[in-house]
């Protein structure tokens, strides 16, 4: 499932406060405080993409203008990693609006119901290639290849505050960890940095539906707070975390953004993942493809035209037509013919080999759509040329080196020529 533009950008805020929280309270703490948290984390991820057999995350949002709630979000997401399957619910408040949403997926497929109140609609994607069907639901953060250069970044930006954060750990093992900056104690570099990614995000849009204010000067980090608790093992329970944006609009007003998280990981080897029963349901059906890959290549033969045009008297004129042949295609070679018909009064514009026979290959630089050929004029010159398939349109583009009059217009662009 896709989520709205808006949307991701305010999750995208979301998961950086909280990265911001986490960290900074990690440097803050002692050095055992912050490997404590450090381990927890990876522990964590590790084990909620290969250890655990299910498990749920209940995670929700809200964020608030001068003390009056803009947005909100809350998502309940089931996961079984024992069969790689997932489901989730969303509901979405920007302003009066509010949104649900549902999706499900496993190896075979995923399902989305239409988040449109009046329409009671499934969309069901099945995978046809084995790189889909064996895509794991969820996967480890900390594995990513720029996972230890991300961590680095997140270091240095933290620098060397202390003593804001107190580690407790309990009888029974379990551990908290909890403490706040404030605006004091926030580094100019990451003021700087949350100012930039705001104004980029947030500042200049203009969409209507916007509810996030647009700060443009003044904006700074007022304070932060989180609060995580983890288990004896060192699984995370909970994060609680907020943030507060001070700032201004080009108007001059004041606004105070606020930013609250709660994340639960609970239902441990109890959660239960169930595929929608869509027997009696109005279904949309989809084959999802590898767009790397040139699916059913055969139905791009056929006959591709574009126009020939001059600049005539300060106006474009259409003189004639460029035709292209494909005569057979498959995901490696391909053949056909190429040749030009001029209207009646411009037949002077031929010079003479304007048909081709051409024999090509696809895969030119890894890219299954684009090709190299070679081809003969009807007085057996020898030229050679590019091709490139549209993926998902009846268009090709095809050129010929160093053979096309350069008194005519011809961009290359040809359409296939439906019935």
């Amino acid at each position: 499932m896709k989520l709205k533009k808006k949307t991701a950008m305010v999750i995208s805020f979301t998961v950086g406060i909280m990265m911001f929280t986490t960290t900074a309270m990690a440097e803050v703490a002692s050095k055992s405080g912050y490997d404590q948290l450090k381990d927890s984390l990876k522990y964590t991820a590790e084990n909620c993409t290969s250890t655990l057999s299910n498990f749920t995350i209940d995670a929700s949002f809200v964020v608030k203008d001068n003390g009056n709630t803009i947005m909100s979000e809350s998502s309940i997401n089931k996961y079984d990693i024992s069969k790689n399957s997932e489901e989730s619910t969303n509901t979405s408040i920007k302003g009066s609006t509010k949104t649900e949403s549902y999706s499900y997926r496993d190896k075979s497929g995923y399902i989305t119901k239409s988040p449109n109140a009046n329409e009671n609609v499934y969309y069901l994607t099945e995978y046809s290639n084995e790189k889909d069907k064996n895509r794991s639901v969820l996967e480890n953060p900390f594995k990513e290849d720029k996972a230890a250069d991300i961590e680095k970044i997140a270091d240095a930006l933290v620098g060397s505050l202390k003593d804001s954060v107190t580690v407790t750990e309990k009888q029974d093992g379990t551990k908290e960890i909890s403490g706040s900056l404030n605006n004091t104690q926030i580094p100019t570099l990451i003021n700087a940095f949350t100012s930039f990614q705001f104004k980029s995000s947030y500042g200049n849009t203009n969409n209507s539906e916007d509810v996030i204010p647009k700060l443009t000067k003044n904006i700074f980090v007022n304070g932060i707070k989180g609060n995580m608790t983890t288990d004896k093992n060192g699984l995370i329970k909970t994060i609680l975390a907020s943030g507060t944006l001070n700032g201004a609009d080009k108007t001059g007003a004041e606004h105070q953004v606020t930013l609250e998280v709660l994340v639960k990981i609970e239902n441990i080897n109890s959660t239960t993942v169930t595929k929608p029963d869509l027997s009696k349901e109005k279904v949309v059906k989809n084959i999802e493809r590898d767009y790397t890959k040139l699916t059913n290549p055969q139905k791009y033969e056929g006959k591709y035209t574009s126009d020939i045009i001059v600049e005539d008297d300060d106006k474009f004129t259409k003189i004639g037509e460029a035709i292209v042949n494909i005569e057979k295609i498959d995901n490696k070679t391909i053949t056909g013919s190429y040749s030009k018909e001029y209207l009646n009064g411009y037949e002077n514009y031929a010079n003479g080999n304007e048909s081709v026979k051409f024999t090509g290959t696809l895969g030119e630089n890894k890219d299954n759509f684009s090709g190299k050929f070679n081809g003969t004029t009807e007085s057996n010159e020898k030229v050679s040329g590019d091709i490139y398939i549209q993926p998902n349109n009846a268009s090709i583009y095809f050129n010929i080196g160093n053979y096309e009059n350069p008194n005519v217009i011809l961009d290359g662009t040809y359409r296939k020529v439906l019935d």
